[in-house]
């Protein structure tokens, strides 16, 4: 037996069968299922909204500065120590911690080849594994091409639908985490950010929080390790963030901060200690938050399925209608308005390829925008290691060695072209949705077209769906898919080097590093370049196929209606009045269905 169910944010309830979707969805389809293999199609399109409902997952990140203690709240939430302890950072590889009746894991590689796999039963040995792939330790710069790092865990918290991701922490020595963990936070639905007493908020922790609030729906606060502090001092601590995050961070109003010893918090749930688990902090973020974003994640889904659901079946009844409603005109008429309805598809023909063709322009205008954007990176990140180059050359005067230069460059590149990639992106992405806004309405209205052309020659009431279609995100998240140059190659230092003036040497040092830098540059950018464009043609492209999908569907779906309407009518006159009773019971069944998706 279900939860109730509860209230809706504007304070009125639900109707029972709108949030009890997935019983009312397997009802609907078996309704559907009794009306013939036509409408086959559409019993599956509502399974798979309830699939989808099944699937339910809310991405919860969780975020903070390095020895905040974010991987030990993530362990005290599951009840055992499954992350790596925090004494030396992790890489740029969010790890996803998925619910699962047995402890596992699987490492996937960015060449393709096997995957690693954890398989056992204690927690210690799951930790270790992950250590050996998402620590800067053994995997210094993601030297092992890891692509994503999943681990499963029996934990209540993640059974009930929630997926915590420990992320890299913002402000260590590895600058390139920071970008990172900014890139990743689109993927994200919210996120706990950990801070802590020592102090409570830092210079980056306010300016990395200033880029999340722009990216995250909803950020909850976690002040940890208030087991140091006493009474007095948590107070103190807490007033003092709530004020950085109104007067530096843009809060309008002081937000709850939750008070916890994520350390304690392990350790109670270890033992099994209830009273220790209140005492830590822990169960009230538990219960407070976990909750709410999951009934939050849920009322959402229910509604915009239920609102699948509602077109799904206003479709199938005007569908059902149109079939009726022809059944009942004589044969000579109907094969008159049958002649009219093919005539017009010519001219929505038409207006389809003048639409593919327009999307064609402005594709090209975007791939060009693309490449403005990726060029007008060149000049900047060549100065930008130029500048290192200087730097480092000052700094060691007469001892300026290539070597070193060298391990700065590649020390600075993944910070300098993650800032990149994610301005490139953010700029594309904005462009491509403003571009596609217009065609989103045209494809809508040539769709609508041709349900308004069944209302004219058929007499039916047009209903319309306020279907739009939505611009897929065609790319998978960055951390997953690009791998940066870092490396010069083989240039050893010459036998001349050592022979000439230091001058001299110097300047052959300075030609071979500039060279080494243009091709770094020259790379990245021309990597970046692509990968925005693949993006760019795969949402396009997903765009063009659902946009020609839809009208077909609309058409298809009309020409079944009447090509059953006029089978019917040249069969026996004795079974047209049984179909039309059956067709009569079918919509007012359909009519009832859709009543109870509404909201009381």
């Amino acid at each position: 037996m279900t939860d109730s169910p509860p209230p809706r944010r504007d304070g009125q309830p639900y109707s029972v069968d709108a949030v009890h979707l997935s019983d009312f969805l397997q009802e609907a389809g078996a309704q559907i299922g009794t009306l013939g293999a036509e409408f086959e199609a559409d019993r599956g399109r509502l399974e798979a909204l309830r699939q989808r409902l099944r699937e339910e997952r809310c991405h919860l990140a969780v975020l903070g500065q390095f020895k905040r203690g974010k991987s030990t709240l993530i362990n005290a939430l599951l009840g055992a120590p499954v992350l790596p302890a925090a004494v030396v950072p992790v890489t740029s590889i969010p790890t996803f911690l998925h619910g699962g009746e047995q402890l596992a894991a699987q490492v996937l590689f960015d060449d393709g080849r096997a995957e690693e796999r954890f398989a056992g039963s204690d927690a210690g040995a799951l930790a270790e594994f992950l250590a050996g792939f998402v620590t800067e330790s053994a995997n210094p710069h993601n030297r092992l091409g890891v692509r994503q790092v999943e681990a499963n865990y029996p934990a209540p918290v993640l059974r009930r639908g929630l997926a915590l991701i420990d992320t890299p922490g913002i402000g260590s020595t590895f600058r390139h985490n920071t970008e990172a963990t900014v890139n990743f936070l689109p993927q994200c639905d919210a996120a706990l950010f950990v801070v802590s007493a020592d102090p409570p908020i830092t210079e980056v922790e306010v300016e990395f929080l200033k880029l999340a609030r722009r990216k995250l729906a909803r950020v909850f606060f976690i002040l940890n390790k208030v087991d140091y502090l006493d009474t007095h001092e948590r107070r103190a601590a807490v007033a003092f963030l709530q004020q950085v995050l109104c007067a530096q961070v843009g809060f309008t109003a002081p937000p709850p901060i939750f008070c916890a010893s994520a350390r304690q918090g392990l350790a109670a749930r270890q033992n099994q200690d209830d009273a220790a688990w209140q005492r830590s902090g822990l169960a009230e973020i538990e219960h407070r938050i976990a909750d709410f974003l999951l009934t939050e994640k849920t009322e959402v889904l229910n509604r915009a399925l239920s609102r699948q659901t509602g077109d799904i079946l206003a479709d199938v009844q005007r569908r059902l209608e149109l079939t009726l409603h022809s059944l009942q005109l004589p044969l000579v008429e109907l094969d008159e308005r049958i002649g009219l309805f093919g005539q017009s598809l010519s001219e929505i023909e038409e207006q389809r390829i003048v639409a593919m063709e327009r999307l064609r322009r402005d594709e090209e205008r975007l791939e060009r925008s693309v490449k403005r954007h990726a060029d007008h990176l060149l000049p900047e990140s060549r100065k930008f290691l130029e500048g290192i180059v200087q730097r480092c050359q000052d700094q060691h005067g007469a001892d300026w060695s290539e070597d070193a230069t060298r391990e700065a460059i590649a020390a600075a590149i993944p910070g300098l072209f993650e800032r990149g990639f994610g301005a490139v992106h953010e700029l594309c992405e904005q462009e491509l949705r403003d571009a596609l806004l217009p065609h989103r309405r045209r494809a809508d209205e040539l769709i609508a077209s041709v349900h308004r052309l069944v209302e004219r020659l058929f007499d039916l009431p047009f209903e319309s769906q306020h279907q739009e279609i939505a611009l897929a995100r065609a790319e998978q998240p960055y951390w997953r898919t690009h791998k940066w140059v870092i490396r010069f190659g083989s240039i050893p230092e010459t036998w001349i080097d050592r022979l000439v003036p230091r001058r001299m040497r110097h300047a052959r040092i300075h030609r071979r590093i500039t060279e080494q830098v243009e091709y770094l540059v020259t790379r990245n950018v021309g990597d970046l370049q692509w990968s925005t464009l693949e993006n760019l043609k795969q949402s396009i492209q997903s765009f063009r196929d659902m946009f020609n999908d839809c009208l077909q569907q609309a058409i298809e779906a009309t020409r079944r209606a009447l090509d059953a309407a006029r089978r019917r009518r040249t069969e026996d006159s004795a079974t047209v009045a049984p179909e039309t009773a059956r067709l009569r019971s079918a919509v007012a069944d359909l009519q009832a269905f859709r009543k109870r998706l509404v909201p009381t």
